[in-house]
């Protein structure tokens, strides 16, 4: 893992991936430092730095990064997102989303849970809000239309895969809710699907 020191890219000499962490939770809109941290956190992970479930704060180089921010108000953003930080959000759209939910004032969701019927393994949800029985799913255009993330199969054929999983975990009895990127880009959509499935705020 490399650290505050620059690191060769090609010809160019970079900061590494703790300083550059740091630099951009210190000084971006969640949304954006979130997509960032989650990533950094999967890359943490995959070189045995960072174990599943631990706050991006116990990387020594970040959180000593952070405290020495000059700034009370950047080391307050970076520790925020430092904080929300997890390896297992897939995809741009759903570390967004999970900046969206703070934004909104919803409580993080449990991700990448499984679920099971009786017949066996249904899939993993992007989202789990356990307390209300809320399944959630960014609705990313890429699992529907690039052939990599369907599996060889065709487009029509994964729609159809994707309805025949919700009807599976409806019928657990939990509520099922799906938002686009339109919907991240105007918050208000979101929070009107998020009410609507039976998710309400943090008082």
């Amino acid at each position: 893992m490399t650290g505050f020191n620059a690191v060769p890219f090609g010809e160019f000499l970079c900061s590494g991936l703790t300083k550059t962490t740091v630099d951009v939770l210190a000084s971006a809109e969640l949304s954006q430092a979130l997509v960032l941290a989650d990533g950094a956190a999967r890359r943490l992970l995959a070189d045995g730095v960072l174990e599943d479930g631990v706050s991006l704060l116990s990387v020594p180089e970040i959180a000593a990064g952070i405290a020495a921010l000059p700034s009370a108000a950047a080391r307050c953003r970076a520790e925020r997102a430092a904080g929300l930080a997890s390896p297992q959000p897939e995809s741009v759209g759903e570390s967004y989303s999970r900046a969206v939910f703070e934004f909104l004032g919803f409580e993080q969701p449990a991700l990448q849970q499984v679920f099971r019927d009786g017949t066996g393994f249904i899939g993993r949800s992007d989202f789990w809000w356990p307390r209300q029985g809320v399944v959630g799913e960014f609705d990313g255009k890429g699992k529907y239309v690039e052939l990599a993330r369907r599996n060889g199969i065709t487009a029509e054929e994964a729609v159809y895969r994707e309805k025949l999983r919700e009807d599976r975990i409806r019928a657990l009895g939990h509520g099922f809710v799906r938002w686009r990127w339109a919907d991240l880009t105007d918050p208000n959509k979101l929070r009107h699907k998020l009410l609507a499935a039976g998710l309400r705020p943090r008082p």
